[in-house]
């Protein structure tokens, strides 16, 4: 396959400027995505928040302010604002487009028998231009606007960090976090109109933020804040340890329930919760404190070949997930009747399948860049 080309050392960037163990990441938080987005099936109970109070989601938005402040921090630093904005927004642009293009055909699906994500709509065209603008967004469809977003607002987050006022960017962004907790931007308190889908972008933006904070002391030479304690370490394995059980308390603990597993599950992941932050940064810590070295063991499995060949096609990864899981609720009333090994199966071709847009994007940016190469400098 063509994942095993990918030989970048754990220690430094690839040829192309990657971090093979935050690609690893992006690709694990695709499988896991994948996975949840299907029809109920046996693997759920592992991929669905099993790891504790924290989802794939989270990690992805936290890793992608992480990877934003890399990649447009050094624009910034070589080229000036200008350029800057124009690659951000450029790829927000792509962004939007992308969710843009998935949003109509499944419109056009449910036309022809497909899932019918818009039903309380009268026609396709109310329908359409809803999720156009972006103020309808319903299940599956929630993440890319939100991306999108967030790449719009990246010039502003480092322009502002990098004139030294990170901590007024941090006072806004907790600022809104809390707005989120007192339930603004939730449904509940949004017009009818307005339906943003599961995702408070208002408590969401934080995890963002964060991971633009973070990626851009990087680049900047400043190093993290946090230092690498061993005490802290042992502290994060600590609360892991602690949410793993209560997230599991039914296993555990028996008929002693100390949390509202639903609650906690669900609308405290929409409104990013405190004690959700706290379980996902103390994993957070616990993956940047791992010496590099114990990535050079597990560099040459497979399986980590394989995630990192997800995580840098990330955006076509996603795209395509979103049609799987689509196609797979249009069925789902054949999937359902299907044997619980079958529909394991076929969860596991899914999670497989995600190297087939990757491996589709790689070849197109291959043919792209040579036929650059070949063309005359004025054309070009």
């Amino acid at each position: 396959m063509v994942w095993t080309g990918i030989t970048a050392g754990p220690t430094e960037p690839s040829s192309r400027g990657r971090d093979p163990r935050v690609d690893t990441l992006r690709g694990f938080f695709l499988v896991v995505m994948m996975v949840d987005h299907l029809p109920y099936h046996p693997l759920f109970r592992l991929s669905h928040q099993g790891f504790g109070f924290v989802s794939a989601a989270e990690g992805f938005v936290f890793v992608s302010g992480l990877v934003s402040a890399w990649v447009y921090g050094r624009v910034l630093a070589k080229q000036g604002a200008a350029a800057l904005r124009r690659r951000a927004w450029h790829r927000a642009r792509d962004i939007y487009l992308t969710h843009l293009f998935l949003y109509t055909a499944a419109l056009l699906c449910g036309l022809g028998g497909g899932w019918q994500i818009a039903n309380q709509f009268a026609n396709f065209w109310g329908a359409w231009w809803h999720g156009a603008v972006l103020i309808y967004q319903p299940p599956l469809f929630g993440i890319l606007p939100m991306y999108a977003v967030f790449l719009l607002l990246i010039p502003l987050l480092l322009q502002q960090m990098a004139n030294g006022r990170a901590l007024l960017i941090w006072a806004g962004s907790v600022a809104l976090w809390l707005a989120a907790q007192w339930g603004i931007g939730s449904p509940a308190h949004n017009p009818p109109w307005l339906q943003l889908g599961f995702f408070n972008i208002l408590a969401w933006q934080l995890l963002f933020v964060a991971g633009a904070y973070f990626g851009y002391r990087k680049i900047a030479g400043r190093g993290s804040p946090i230092p690498a304690s061993r005490a802290l370490f042992v502290c994060s394995i600590v609360l892991v340890m602690l949410f793993f059980v209560v997230r599991h308390q039914t296993l555990f603990l028996g008929k002693l329930a100390l949390v509202d597993t639903e609650t906690a599950l669900g609308a405290w992941r929409s409104s990013n919760h405190p004690l959700r932050l706290i379980n996902l940064a103390a994993y957070a810590y616990i993956l940047w404190y791992i010496p590099r070295s114990v990535d050079e063991k597990l560099h040459g499995l497979s399986a980590f070949r394989f995630l990192r060949y997800l995580g840098g096609h990330s955006l076509q990864v996603f795209a395509w997930s979103i049609f799987v899981s689509y196609v797979a609720f249009t069925f789902k009333d054949s999937w359902a009747a299907l044997s619980p090994a079958w529909r394991a199966l076929l969860v596991v071709a899914a999670a497989l399948s995600l190297a087939v847009p990757a491996w589709v994007h790689e070849r197109w940016s291959f043919v792209v860049l040579k036929r650059a190469a070949l063309l005359p400098a004025d054309i070009a």
